[in-house]
């Protein structure tokens, strides 16, 4: 959420756009510290026997001496180079989850997003540098609707800064998923002409442009739009993001899972009025709301994360931004999100005229 915060997470991991490769992995006591899909029998020479059917349980509060529950120690007396099997393609269909995931079975004492559940979900970070070294800082996320476009919370990116958008992330902080994720540079953001950064954003949307095109693969792909005319009101619907968990109180490092149920637009206005004692309190015409439904919620640097609500045919849309709030994890004062509907022509015509004028590139 747009709320004031000191917390910044620096990403460490090496994150490469191209087949998922080990870099120089660390030794450990009987081998070699690889990801699990490498070694699920805990010995190298087991060539990886994984099919369609097969899983790989993951405990997320399991102590390992590589430091990373996502890696095993396989025993092995030397490291022979690992098959660099390329990622398959996905097709272009937008809004189909995978409700269980991919090739993880993920148990945890809390509860997230399963591996690849949510394919739509961007993290973004911002790029800086330190003694000549690049450093990535989590600043917000983003939802996949295109393969050139980004779109987000129009406060989460600040100029003149410079960004880069993460595909297919899930544990922000290991390098050892089954697929890689794909790192690319942001161009340029196309912020809503009516958007103004107040107290609470009013019009709180922008298209991040892409240096390059991403590729669809079974852990990533877009999101579709809704209908101008959709209303949400009273809707189950699931938001996605790295931000602040409200359950520890710690920047989540796995994609978090928060189940949230859509406020009517009255309600959530006299919620706040009472809230904050603010009897002349209005919630903006590009805005909507939303409680949590379960311990979580969305909080800091979940600005511009997706709240997807289901469709009958079990597709989803993008139904709202994560945008502002006055206390995260408090039921009394509903988080407040962009009300994509209003500004589904808005993103369609804006996609369309930047690649009529891009044409010839």
């Amino acid at each position: 959420m747009y709320l004031p915060s000191a917390i910044v997470l620096l990403c460490l991991a090496i994150h490469n756009t191209g087949a998922n490769i080990v870099r120089q992995p660390e030794q450990c006591d009987s081998g070699y510290c690889l990801p699990k899909h490498l070694c699920p029998t805990g010995s190298v020479e087991d060539a990886p026997t994984l099919g369609q059917s097969d899983s790989i349980t993951l405990r997320v509060d399991e102590e390992s001496e590589c430091g990373d529950f996502m890696k095993i120690c396989c025993s092995a007396s030397s490291l022979t180079p690992v098959p660099n099997d390329a990622v398959p393609k996905a097709d272009q269909e937008c809004g189909m989850s995978n409700p269980q995931g991919l090739v993880y079975n993920v148990e945890s004492n809390l509860t997230y997003a399963k591996y690849a559940e949510f394919l739509w979900t961007v993290a973004i970070f911002q790029i800086s540098f330190s003694l000549k070294n690049m450093v990535l800082t989590y600043v917000g996320g983003g939802t996949l609707i295109h393969p050139k476009f980004v779109v987000t919370a129009a406060h989460t990116l600040k100029k003149p800064h410079r960004y880069v958008a993460r595909f297919g992330e899930w544990n922000i902080k290991s390098d050892a998923e089954i697929y890689p994720a794909q790192d690319i540079g942001i161009q340029e953001h196309i912020l809503h002409p009516s958007f103004h950064d107040l107290c609470t954003p009013e019009n709180d949307i922008a298209l991040a442009v892409l240096k390059q095109s991403v590729i669809y693969t079974p852990h990533i792909r877009p999101l579709c739009l809704p209908s101008p005319q959709d209303v949400f009101d009273g809707q189950r619907c699931i938001a996605t993001g790295w931000g602040l968990d409200v359950r520890t109180k710690q920047p989540a490092p796995i994609m978090k899972r928060i189940e949230l149920i859509v406020v009517p637009r009255a309600l959530c206005q006299t919620l706040y009025q009472v809230a904050d004692a603010d009897s002349s309190f209005r919630l903006h015409r590009s805005s909507m709301c939303a409680r949590a439904a379960d311990l979580q919620d969305t909080c800091d640097k979940d600005g511009g994360t997706p709240m997807a609500c289901p469709k009958e045919d079990g597709s989803y849309v993008l139904a709202g931004i994560t945008s502002w709030g006055l206390d995260c994890g408090k039921p009394d004062a509903p988080g407040v999100y962009v009300d994509v509907a209003k500004f589904a022509c808005w993103i369609t015509d804006t996609i369309e005229g930047y690649e009529e004028l891009h044409a010839e590139e």
